[in-house]
């Protein structure tokens, strides 16, 4: 749009004539909007070794499309420390113009929802963290199945890049990831753009479900989170749906039905309750059995998943703790299956 004021701003001016005052403002703005874009462009791509210049030219490109709404985004990630997200996402400044979280939201919203999600990640976690998440992974938690340790991180992703800014991954020793789930915070409400599982599972799943008394991995990346975001004094849990994923966007025609996970049946699993045409609102608190009905042998396995689940919470809410209050120290919490 705004490449097009400049174009059309241009054409009037050569219409109506022009003096040399005029003519040297003209030029000036120009230059210095095409100055602009470059040099966003450079800094975006700054990390970027192979195809570099071309990654620049289309950027700069881009940026002159949308320029108000790119220069927003740049004022809003002009700081060191928010660079560091150019590394993994080289194309972060352009995030508005592709879909972001849900096929719903506007180019406005999205820069809203990108900008206060880091300022709210700034204020609750500290400095060392959030680095450790910009560059790497923070490591969370330990859970030991069959001898075999599997590890619950929290990261800036290159491949969330549509579905949030915080993956909560469990993968095992080697980082290959089993589970992800994705979300961005806004307005301190945690909005979940995506959940994938691993390419290979190769049992996993099973063996998973069968260490920790019946809880499904998918589950319990649920249940983490819900745990998270209690200790994270979120507010409300919103979770997108089929319809709603980005996939699902006119921009990419028929990728959608290349979603293979039931998003509305995990959600309603859960206790999702149908939020807007995009999303599924999850309760905090998860809902547990009763467990007098029962024949004895479940009424066993749900008091032990639920005795786990109570201890398992506790080293969660310690660890996000010392990672949101101050604390420089980062021991990992182990969490066995018995």
């Amino acid at each position: 749009m705004t490449l097009f004021i400049i174009i059309i701003s241009l054409v009037v001016y050569e219409n109506k004539g022009s003096n040399r005052d005029t003519d040297v403002f003209v030029q000036c703005f120009f230059v210095e909007v095409i100055m602009n874009v470059v040099r966003m462009g450079i800094e975006a791509n700054v990390h970027k070794n192979k195809g570099k210049y071309k990654a620049i030219v289309k950027f700069a490109v881009r940026a002159l499309f949308y320029y108000s709404d790119t220069k927003k985004m740049s004022e809003n990630f002009s700081s060191v420390e928010r660079k560091l997200l150019f590394k993994k996402q080289p194309n972060f400044l352009s995030k508005f113009v592709t879909p972001y979280l849900c096929t719903d939201f506007s180019k406005k919203e999205k820069i809203e929802i990108l900008s206060k999600h880091y300022d709210w990640f700034e204020d609750n976690f500290t400095t060392q963290a959030r680095h450790q998440i910009y560059n790497e992974r923070l490591n969370l938690l330990e859970l030991e199945i069959d001898e075999q340790t599997y590890l619950l991180n929290l990261s800036f992703e290159r491949n969330a890049r549509k579905e949030g800014e915080l993956t909560l991954s469990l993968t095992d020793s080697m980082l290959n990831k089993m589970y992800t789930i994705s979300f961005s915070v806004f307005n301190d409400d945690i909005y979940i753009g995506g959940v994938q599982g691993g390419a290979n599972d190769n049992g996993f799943s099973r063996t998973f479900t069968k260490a920790f008394y019946g809880l499904r991995p998918k589950s319990f990346m649920v249940e983490t989170l819900r745990l998270m975001a209690t200790s994270l004094g979120i507010n409300h849990i919103y979770a997108v749906n089929e319809t709603g994923h980005v996939s699902n966007s006119l921009r990419y025609g028929k990728k959608g039905k290349e979603i293979s996970l039931k998003y509305n049946c995990l959600w309603e699993e859960h206790d999702g309750q149908q939020h807007d045409k995009c999303f599924y609102a999850l309760p905090i608190q998860s809902t547990r059995k009763d467990l007098e009905p029962l024949k004895r042998q479940k009424r066993k396995l749900y008091r032990e998943r639920y005795a786990w689940l109570d201890q398992y919470e506790q080293d969660l809410h310690n660890v996000i703790s010392q990672h949101t209050r101050g604390t420089d120290m980062t021991p990992i919490q182990l969490a066995k299956a018995s």
